[in-house]
């Protein structure tokens, strides 16, 4: 009968490397470099005994390695993003040579360079090159080897290289993503939010975060003072008083010249601005600076007048993994663009507005000029309206449409008759009847005026009362608009605290108490109560505080 076979038993060495291989498999499925980069960077030290290690990689396009992991009993993680030279030290020579250094003895190697105290107690070295394609792509070094698995560690270093490519061509995508959804957002809040520092504020963050910046800060120039002055900081404390002359700084002089301003370490630069660092708590290391450049475009020039303006500059302060690339210049202009577009925007929003509100005071003030008795009602009632509409907490968009609304609540009064609005005495049943259309026509003029459609409630409903009884839709209740009801209360009040031609102005608490009684039936009480409490705060002044101050 024939023997059986014997079966081959595995040796300790095809043991070891194969679970040496299955834990960098293992270790190769981590989608996050920094964890790949720290895991394989252990494996090396285990495999070849050692104590400590670090790991560099290369950045091609400034011909740098760049420390990205350190181990040891006396690893400085300071030194986590410093940049030697590709032809220094120990480091430079292994891609040099792109085979493996093994280093007996470093205190007297030439080459061998003390950093930190990360280099005391450390005797030995294997450094082992990262090729990718036959090209190093970066070295890990071993520190107080007890063995050198030359062999072993070449495969490893291949495999890292292979998937530490891949780890950063991922990470790179999922940055490019993340910044191109940061500037969809920033241009989608742009579009649909007129606050100009609240969108500055979330650009200057995106600034900070996206370029893995310590800090960003955004600098507007001031021509009265001739400086540059800190608008807003990434800091989430309040924005510290830093003034920069003109020019100095770095800063100062991307905004001169208009350029982007690299500085990898601005100690070694003589623009840098020493006095700011006290002011700020920030010690600066490196940055980047951008100009912010506007079009300078006026309301009725013709097209093609817009020039170019520099208003200020957006800089980013200390990369937290390195030194600031091109990519985040491009970005860190993209962003200073976008700012730009803001004040542009709040520029012409401004204007706009201006003229508008203008327009709409003249209209009014025509209307107001109709009747003597009444002059000043329409600017007092807006005023009055905003202060209660500010005790209800209401939102700065809220409020300006308030303003406009109550300004224009009276404008139906062009279509009643000037003997009507003019007449001292009072009015004749008929003539009641007549002056209680203009709600109606007001409303009529503006229903076709787009832009005022969430105003017009104010015209409409400023007669109607809360039990029914007003005019003109005999409205009761929630069925009057909040801008109806405040409007109301804010129309009757300056009617009754005002001279008419059948009596002389009723005296303010009066008039609050008699109001605050017709609460519920007349007036909404929520609208009243805010009424009494703006004029307990001093943000109401009725016809005669104003005569007695002499305020139009």
């Amino acid at each position: 009968m024939a023997k059986a076979s014997k079966r081959t038993q595995p040796n300790d060495e095809t043991s070891q490397l194969y679970e040496i291989l299955t834990r960098a498999n293992q270790i190769a499925s981590n989608t996050e470099l920094d964890d790949l980069l720290n895991q394989m960077l252990d494996l090396m030290i285990e495999v070849c005994g050692g104590n400590a290690g670090t790991l560099y990689l290369l950045d091609s396009e400034k011909d740098e390695l760049v420390f990205k992991v350190i181990r040891g009993p006396n690893s400085d993680n300071s030194l986590i993003g410093r940049r030697i030279k590709t032809n220094a030290g120990i480091a430079g020579a292994t891609m040099s040579h792109e085979v493996p250094l093994v280093i007996e003895d470093l205190a007297h190697d030439p080459r061998w360079q003390k950093v930190s105290r990360s280099s005391e107690g450390l005797r030995n070295v294997i450094s082992t090159p990262l090729l990718l394609r036959g090209k190093p792509i970066g070295v890990v070094q071993v520190f107080n080897y007890s063995h050198t698995p030359l062999q072993i560690v070449q495969m490893l270093g291949a495999r890292m290289a292979s998937e530490i490519e891949k780890a950063m061509l991922l990470e790179a995508s999922q940055q490019r993503t993340a910044r191109l959804e940061a500037l969809i957002d920033i241009i989608g809040i742009i579009g649909s939010n007129l606050d100009r520092d609240l969108v500055l504020h979330l650009i200057v963050r995106y600034a900070r975060d996206l370029l893995h910046a310590e800090h960003a800060s955004l600098f507007l120039i001031d021509e009265d003072q001739n400086d540059i002055v800190l608008h807003i900081s990434s800091s989430e404390a309040q924005v510290p008083v830093l003034r920069v002359p003109r020019g100095q700084g770095i800063i100062g002089a991307a905004i001169e010249s208009g350029d982007i301003i690299f500085v990898p370490n601005v100690h070694e630069d003589a623009r840098h601005f020493k006095d700011a660092e006290p002011i700020t708590g920030i010690t600066t290391t490196s940055l980047i600076a951008v100009p912010l450049i506007t079009q300078a475009v006026q309301l009725g020039q013709e097209l093609g007048s817009a020039q170019p303006q520099i208003i200020g500059g957006l800089e980013a302060i200390n990369r937290v993994d390195g030194i600031f690339t091109k990519e985040d210049a491009d970005l860190l202009q993209t962003l200073a663009t976008q700012a730009a577009t803001v004040f542009q925007i709040a520029k012409l929003y401004g204007d706009a507005n201006e003229l508008f509100l203008d327009t709409i005071q003249a209209m009014v003030a025509s209307i107001d000029a109709k009747d003597p008795y009444t002059n000043g009602h329409s600017q007092r009632v807006s005023e009055f309206s905003i202060a209660i509409g500010k005790q209800m907490n209401l939102t700065p968009e809220v409020l300006h449409q308030l303003r406009i609304g109550a300004l224009l609540h009276d404008i139906g009064k062009i279509g009643i008759p000037d003997t009507i609005l003019s007449k001292p005495g009072r009015l004749t049943e008929d003539e009641i009847a007549t002056m209680k259309q203009h709600p109606a026509i007001g409303a009529g003029i503006m229903k076709n005026v787009r832009l005022l459609q969430n105003e017009s409630p104010a015209l409409a409903e400023h007669h109607e009362h809360m039990d029914g009884t007003g005019y003109p839709n005999s409205l009761k209740g929630n069925q009057i608009s909040l801008f109806g009801r405040i409007v109301a209360v804010s129309d009757v009040f300056d009617a009754l605290t005002s001279d008419r031609p059948y009596r002389g102005a009723l005296d303010v608490e009066e008039v609050l108490n008699k109001m605050q009684k017709d609460s519920g039936t007349h007036f909404d009480d929520s609208c009243v109560q805010g009424l009494v409490k703006a004029y307990l705060a001093g943000e109401i002044k009725t016809q005669k505080d104003r005569e007695k101050a002499n305020i139009n």
